[in-house]
């Protein structure tokens, strides 16, 4: 090897470094092993599953009041953040060409599965 091989920033050691650190939370949070690297991942999860259990209860907490004020009226939030709401720029149009080609897509889709002509169980 070249003496250029040795030649390593700071930078790309804490980024190799991050995305070990990343793989390892992913592998430990699909395996069930919980680790240091993976608790933001298992809160935030844990947050979302208590969130969706009380979002139609009457039961509320400092932290969940957002997300039930989000849920009442998501119109609101959309108006107050009107870059999110509105569509991509750019094409002018083409997000009906793209609806209609979806359709048309759908349509076709339904009509290969009608002419199937077996049944499972007979």
């Amino acid at each position: 090897f070249s003496a250029a091989v040795l030649d390593i920033s700071d930078d790309v050691l804490i980024g190799k470094f991050l995305a070990g650190v990343a793989n390892m939370a992913a592998f430990s949070r699909e395996v069930g092993i919980p680790t240091e690297a993976g608790l933001p991942h298992m809160f935030g999860n844990a947050f979302r599953n208590v969130a969706a259990l009380i979002a139609d209860v009457d039961f509320t907490f400092k932290e969940v009041e957002e997300v039930k004020k989000f849920l009442a009226d998501p119109d609101a939030y959309a108006a107050a953040n009107p870059v999110a709401a509105a569509p991509a720029a750019g094409g002018g149009g083409g997000g009906a060409a793209a609806a209609k080609e979806e359709q048309k897509k759908a349509v076709v889709e339904e009509e290969e599965e009608a002419d199937v002509e077996f049944d499972l169980f007979d």
